[in-house]
């Protein structure tokens, strides 16, 4: 086998290093992980109603267009999780369809809370929310794909690692939010997109494929550039995008701010509920009265494990599961996880460098 998985932690959380061709890396991965993927996927909350929602009439033409979709424009991430599911042993038409689950219009939850500042510094910080069951299964996961820039992800075994938080060798970081949409775009599904993005190398063309590319469900990309220090918010939702850059302080949680949210009313995707935009309109308030002035990335950690912080008490469904912050000026990621104490490295550790192969010097030969 031509993959090399190796392991360590970082904060409290497990991480995972796979380096090698594509598919063998994404069936190793799913075998090393086959555990997680198998609890997580198997405690979905929505899984139930997810598929049986897709046995519906309108669920089969959804999901068939969105599938379809995903298939003609990102064949190569669709078989990354094929491979994924392989690997672990996973029912890979279930493992597809969780992750289609923000692209079908249904009724999701709401969590993960961003930030962005660009001024004489600059700085990005994500909040990553999510299920109580995903304690001890949420990790850090670094690819190394032959012939691709790395990339490092926090991941949710069963999912394509695209959704959470990425940082690119390029220099590029960003923090996904869901966003719901009730009439999805007949487009690819987002993680898919999310995925693909990855493979971009630099800030500007990170942005652009967003503008670019149209997206079935919704997500909300705050980036960050550690070269220039510059920050923006990417709305993406049901095939349109909006881009706002930091001037100088940026805030998003899990509501549309600058694209008109689509018309009609929520549709019957099947998904569980866990958390409305009242919620995300709250945490939205508190961070929108915030006035930073000269912040650090010790600001940045305190409101993102304080005032937005999720903790799956009483009626709150989610916790914060990892809060990052990205100083892009000093080019260093501190991560807290959910009871840990907070970790920072340089972003040359969290992400390592493309190693570029020389290749042979032709010499001209005699005739």
């Amino acid at each position: 086998m031509n993959v090399v998985i190796s392991e360590r932690s970082v904060g409290g959380l497990r991480w995972l290093w796979v380096r090698g061709p594509r598919a063998e890396v994404f069936r190793a991965l799913g075998r090393t992980a086959a555990a997680e993927i198998h609890a997580v996927l198997g405690g979905l909350p929505e899984a139930g109603a997810l598929k049986a929602f897709a046995e519906t009439t309108d669920g089969r033409r959804l999901v068939g267009e969105v599938l379809a979709a995903t298939e003609r424009m990102h064949s190569r991430e669709l078989a990354e999780l094929h491979d994924l599911a392989a690997g672990a042993g996973f029912d890979a038409d279930a493992m597809v369809l969780a992750n289609l689950r923000g692209d079908l219009g249904g009724d999701d939850g709401v969590g993960c809370s961003d930030l962005g500042w660009r001024a004489d510094r600059s700085y990005l910080a994500h909040n990553e929310d999510g299920a109580p069951a995903l304690r001890g299964r949420f990790m850090m996961l670094t690819l190394q794909i032959d012939g691709e820039q790395p990339v490092t992800t926090q991941w949710y075994p069963g999912f394509l690692p695209s959704n959470a938080f990425v940082a690119t060798a390029g220099g590029v970081a960003w923090g996904i939010n869901h966003v719901q949409v009730a009439r999805p775009a007949v487009a690819p599904g987002r993680h898919f997109i999310a995925r693909a993005l990855q493979h971009e190398s630099s800030y500007e063309a990170t942005i652009d494929y967003l503008r670019s590319t149209p997206t079935a469900g919704g997500f909300t990309y705050t980036i960050g550039d550690v070269h220039m220090g510059r920050v923006a918010t990417v709305e993406v939702a049901a095939g349109r995008s909006a881009v706002v850059e930091a001037a100088p302080y940026l805030w998003h949680t899990n509501h549309l701010r600058y694209l008109e949210a689509p018309g009609g009313a929520v549709g019957s995707g099947g998904v569980r509920s866990l958390g409305q935009r009242e919620e995300s309109e709250a945490r939205g308030a508190v961070l929108e009265a915030l006035t930073p002035l000269e912040p650090d990335a010790s600001w940045f950690l305190e409101v993102l494990t304080g005032s937005v912080r999720r903790t799956a008490a009483g009626d709150d469904p989610l916790m914060t599961h990892c809060s990052t912050v990205v100083d892009l000026t000093a080019a260093e990621v501190t991560l807290q996880a959910s009871g840990q104490e907070p970790v920072t490295l340089p972003w040359a550790e969290f992400v390592p460098h493309l190693e570029v192969v020389p290749q042979p010097e032709v010499v001209p030969q005699p005739e």
